[in-house]
């Protein structure tokens, strides 16, 4: 039966949901990945068919689906299914994230870092910027361990020397808005809406959601993958 060909599949599978003509839930190979796609049709019943596929994803394990639009999205909260997260490709993509914001480059440059709770991801973020900028200013103050390690690496001195920072890097929450900034926290996606090419999806609507989970399934580089634009929301 159709239930048992969904046990006998891997149960820690991806989602995929899409708006379609007619409710169908379908095994697909999106860039080398499965995904268990389900098409959710118009009507009043389509719609109710869709809940009873969202429980029976759920059931099968699926935890993370990719999202084409917003329009399903608090119904499958609802059985435990929700978007990847992005930051992590985010912070991979730093280097062409700030390309977009600061097209002029960052050379001879002052920069402010405001440092979320991840320390491995500050560190990255402060190597991508040290190798650009000529001044790295880290909010709040006082980490004197990545400090120590931007002077010791780069030999930079942490602060921004009386230079007004060009870009704003953000890994926690950002309660402004900023002329220049590169969002990666929590609420990067409502913050800055970033298109990128990525070449050899086929049908599959280059999102940033299927990038996120092509790269956390660990089927797909970063490098394979190219920031178009950026535009900021809010």
């Amino acid at each position: 039966t159709m239930m048992q060909s969904f046990f006998a599949w891997r149960r820690d599978m991806y989602g995929y949901i899409r708006q379609g003509r007619r409710t169908a839930l379908t095994r697909e190979t999106i860039g080398g990945v499965p995904f268990w796609v389900l098409t959710a049709g118009q009507g009043r019943l389509r719609r109710r068919g869709v809940r009873r596929l969202l429980r029976r994803m759920a059931r099968c394990g699926v935890k993370t689906a990719v999202f084409e639009d917003d329009a399903w999205q608090a119904a499958a909260a609802k059985y435990g299914i929700r978007p990847p997260p992005v930051q992590a490709l985010r912070l991979c993509k730093l280097g062409e994230l700030l390309d977009c914001v600061c097209p002029r480059g960052l050379q001879g440059q002052a920069v402010r870092l405001h440092t979320g709770e991840d320390g491995a991801a500050a560190r990255r973020a402060a190597q991508v910027l040290a190798r650009r900028a000529r001044y790295v200013a880290l909010e709040p103050s006082g980490q004197t361990g990545l400090e120590r390690w931007l002077l010791a690496q780069y030999g930079l001195a942490a602060g921004c020397c009386g230079h007004t920072p060009a870009v704003t890097v953000h890994l926690g929450p950002a309660p402004e808005k900023l002329d220049a900034a590169v969002y990666l926290g929590p609420d990067c996606a409502v913050r800055q809406q970033v298109t990128y090419a990525a070449p050899g999806l086929g049908p599959w609507p280059v999102t940033e959601q299927l990038l996120a989970a092509l790269t956390a399934a660990g089927q797909w580089e970063p490098s394979e993958i190219h920031v178009i634009s950026v535009t900021s929301r809010a």
